[in-house]
């Protein structure tokens, strides 16, 4: 690590775990906070993406107590999202919230900490969204819908009022759940399903309507 990288001249900055997709996504909403930003990534051998500094790797976050973090693993990285998200809160890390300026927040709605809200997401009244939730573009989250930790929501998808989904759950891209749908904790759901029925925890569904796989496996994005 280079020293000058840990100087505590820097009054304000966010740093974003994982300098790849998501993390480069997370990214691209935070420039309006005002402050400087960064990454710690374990894979990047650079020293910036996309004009952002690499200041070292994921361990490195103890040296930066006085900066606010946030997870930026992608959809891939499901059970690392939520263990590392943990880690950080025993460790009395601070998080921020990234959200994007075209993104609608609902004054009546609620946010965790750690919650990534990209461009045209939109959180309807009495919706809460959990700790260390992943909204990807255009994400709609109706009237009292409720999110837990970790949920990651794909580009574009749709949930009715009332919808649960818990911790850990995936969404695919353009999926639709339908209004009171309950999602369990670690379920996926497919690329385009439309969700009518409610979803046990570790299933993995897919289709119009959605229906549940014999087969677990990855599914599309």
């Amino acid at each position: 690590m280079t020293k000058g990288i840990l100087s505590s001249e820097v009054a304000m900055r966010y740093i974003i775990l994982g300098a790849g997709g998501a993390g480069r996504t997370v990214a691209s909403v935070c420039h309006h906070l005002g402050g400087e930003l960064g990454f710690l990534d374990d894979g990047v051998t650079a020293r910036e993406v996309n004009g952002i500094p690499v200041l070292g790797k994921v361990a490195d976050r103890i040296h930066f107590r006085d900066d606010f973090f946030i997870v930026g693993y992608g959809n891939r990285f499901m059970v690392e999202r939520h263990s590392i998200f943990h880690q950080m809160q025993t460790e009395e890390l601070r998080f921020f919230n990234a959200i994007a300026p075209q993104a609608f927040v609902d004054p009546n709605a609620k946010l965790g900490i750690g919650v990534v809200l990209t461009p045209h997401c939109a959180i309807l009244p009495n919706a809460t969204i959990g700790n260390n939730c992943h909204l990807c573009v255009a994400c709609t989250v109706d009237h009292d819908s409720i999110l837990g930790e970790g949920v990651y929501l794909s580009p574009g998808v749709n949930l009715a009022g009332a919808v649960v989904i818990d911790e850990g759950a995936f969404v695919g891209t353009n999926a639709t759940v339908g209004p009171g749908v309950h999602i369990g904790a670690w379920a996926k759901v497919g690329a385009g399903a439309v969700v009518l029925r409610d979803v046990a925890p570790g299933d993995t569904v897919a289709g119009v309507p959605a229906r549940s796989l014999d087969k677990k496996g990855e599914i599309d994005r």
